[in-house]
């Protein structure tokens, strides 16, 4: 729907996700607006983006100094429609999925963890005799403490920040989240994940949460995420190191096909592409593709512990 836009943002490495994502809605007639608040794109990605009609690019502030992942409430500000959607750019939309966007207009449209996934995340924040699944105490009372609103949690296991939609009249809530990531987080890039800090480990999704949970006359979370519950319509997110538009991984790979077809669909209609067609996303290589997708994980995580190593042996 057209008084919905849809929010994304990223720097030119993550082009081939926002082409992705964009070509998907386009293909599976979703007419919504797309806002990008863009880093360092060239000008040839700008045209591809472009080139897909109803999207508008923001260049992003050179002066903030935080992780990209920080500027969400930034950017879902920057969208004056009705409803307003963040999407994380490495995922797309299989089939129509403009229905199952927006909450109903007193909530919050997130995925809410259920308690294990939830007790996951939080593993090294338990006390000993603390029961595991819920938000844990020592984290509920900084953020209250932090937020200075309500006493009483509004919920007690967390939500994800991949996938966020809301009513307009939420505005103020966008507006805390981004005054508190500036409030309690530090003005550094440490990436998406900050293991400084029992509270805030979880970045900007630990301070919407933080938020959602204290906040006076803070949107109540919807009941039902409604993006994975139709098998024809449903929100793919491709979780994990490499990214599909580099290689596959054991936990993308069963969307292979879902997203060649986007590529195909794309070639077909001959819209441009952000660089040349990666083998990775050209069904000539599905079989090199999924012969290496059990070990790609793997392999990025020693090359990132490789850069990390001979980095602090310079130092």
């Amino acid at each position: 729907m057209d008084n919905n836009t849809i929010v994304m943002a990223g720097d030119n490495n993550y082009v081939w996700g926002v082409w992705l994502l964009i070509a998907s809605m386009r293909m599976n007639s979703m007419p919504e607006p797309v806002l990008i608040l863009a880093d360092n794109y060239t000008p040839h990605s700008i045209e591809c983006l472009e080139q897909f009609g109803g999207v508008k690019i923001v260049r992003r502030d050179e002066s903030f100094k935080r992780n990209l992942t920080y500027c969400k409430p930034e950017a879902m500000l920057l969208a004056d429609t009705e409803y307003i959607t963040w999407v994380d750019c490495d995922a797309l939309f299989y089939g129509n999925c403009s229905k199952y966007l927006a909450p109903e207009p007193e909530y919050i449209h997130v995925r809410q963890r259920e308690y294990a996934e939830n007790a996951a995340g939080f593993a090294k924040f338990y006390d000993q005799d603390e029961k595991r699944g819920p938000i844990p105490a020592k984290v509920l009372n900084i953020w209250r403490r932090d937020i200075g609103e309500n006493r009483e949690p509004a919920f007690d296991t967390c939500s994800s920040a991949c996938y966020i939609s809301v009513h307009r009249k939420y505005r103020f809530i966008l507006e805390k989240w981004r005054d508190q990531i500036a409030k309690v987080m530090p003005e550094d890039n440490v990436g998406i994940v900050d293991k400084r800090s029992i509270a805030y480990f979880q970045t900007d999704e630990s301070v919407l949460n933080s938020v959602l949970c204290f906040c006076k006359g803070a949107p109540k979370i919807s009941p039902v995420f409604k993006l994975d519950k139709n098998p024809e319509a449903f929100y793919i997110h491709f979780n994990y190191q490499p990214k599909p538009w580099n290689l596959w991984n054991d936990y993308t790979v069963k969307h292979y096909d879902k997203t060649v077809k986007v590529v195909e669909w794309a070639a077909g209609k001959g819209y441009k592409t952000p660089t040349p067609i990666p083998f990775s996303l050209n069904r000539n290589y599905s079989f090199a593709s999924h012969l290496l997708a059990p070990f790609t994980r793997n392999y990025y995580r020693l090359r990132k512990f490789m850069k990390i190593t001979f980095r602090n042996s310079e130092m």
